[in-house]
């Protein structure tokens, strides 16, 4: 039997070829339930990090509704103090125009009158 053993050695090698192809699928078993686990984990933060997008996609829209909700209320009161703005500037010059016409007024129609009068009197007395 030369070519064939099957003593007690090689059946010790069998075994411990055995062993070792046992460990390696033992280890391999045990890092593919690391991975899983680990890709279990990773889908929870996914989904997390989804419903933060989210969040802050939902925010975002209604910073800019109030922004831009803001921004007409401001260029209303910008548009309304410039309106009292004018009206007040016209006011100040229609005031100053009474003014100034109740001053200049009288003394030239006061100065005018008088040199006629007195035109009108020398007339009737010659």
């Amino acid at each position: 039997m030369p070519g064939g053993r099957t003593g007690p050695t090689s059946q010790r090698e069998a075994g411990t070829e055995l062993e070792r192809c046992q460990r390696q699928a033992d280890e391999v078993t045990e890092i593919m339930l690391d991975n899983f686990g680990k890709v279990l984990e990773r889908d929870g933060k996914l989904t997390e990090l989804e419903q933060r997008s989210d969040q802050l996609l939902d925010m975002s829209s209604a910073f800019s509704k109030t922004t831009k909700t803001l921004a007409q209320k401001k260029r209303w009161e910008n548009m309304r103090c410039r309106i009292y703005l004018g009206l007040v500037v016209g006011a100040v010059l229609l005031i100053l125009l009474i003014v100034l016409l109740a001053i200049f007024l009288p003394q030239s129609s006061g100065g005018s009158s008088a040199p006629q009068a007195e035109g009108a009197a020398s007339g009737s007395r010659n």
